[in-house]
């Protein structure tokens, strides 16, 4: 999954929301990590790490993996993540109470309150995430395209990735019936893991 989804799985917490996000853009062993952040950190970092693992191996992501222009398919789990916030967000009241606007607000509070939390990539990366207010761009389709855009430019080896707008475009109904098959099994999921994590 890709951003949005990782916050929201995160327990309520800035520590909890802050790792889960730091997955993306930390590497290195949890018992190094717990050498540098608060454990409470570390435990999101280990859910990413956790969702990311499940939601690869799911049937259902894999199908949505041959949606994809066989050219783009070996990008296909960043792009599939990318569609599946933008799903998360049209039925973004099924999964939280609070307003995605409330809870993107408080996302960026949660980072500006610990900017010692910050690192690698992500420390570069989160001024402009603010500014742009890339959580909410996942919403709308140009946001998916831009999206796409900004991955795309991050080497000349995943140039294609902004190409994938155009099965998006041309799947979008059938990503949707996927995103609504997947999701709640992701939800129980890390209601399990967290149970025993």
């Amino acid at each position: 999954m890709n951003y949005l989804a990782h916050l929201l799985l995160a327990d309520d917490t800035d520590a909890s929301r802050v790792g889960n996000l730091l997955g993306d853009f930390t590497r290195g062993s949890l018992e190094d990590l717990a050498k540098i952040y608060p454990e409470e950190l570390v435990r999101g970092i280990k859910m990413h790490r956790a969702v990311d693992s499940y939601t690869d191996s799911h049937a259902v992501f894999k199908e949505c993996k041959l949606l994809l222009a066989p050219e783009r398919r070996r990008f296909a789990g960043v792009i599939v993540d990318i569609f599946f916030d933008h799903y998360l967000c049209q039925q973004w009241g099924d999964y939280c109470s609070v307003t995605l606007d409330d809870f993107c607000a408080q996302v960026y509070s949660d980072f500006e309150t610990h900017p010692e939390w910050l690192a690698g990539r992500l420390k570069d990366a989160f001024p402009l995430m603010r500014k742009q207010n890339w959580l909410m761009a996942y919403a709308s389709v140009e946001g998916i395209e831009l999206t796409l855009q900004r991955v795309a430019q991050r080497s000349p080896r995943v140039v294609g990735i902004a190409d994938g707008i155009q099965d998006f475009k041309e799947n979008y109904s059938e990503f949707e019936l996927k995103f609504n098959s997947f999701m709640p099994d992701l939800v129980e999921f890390v209601r399990k893991w967290k149970e025993s994590n």
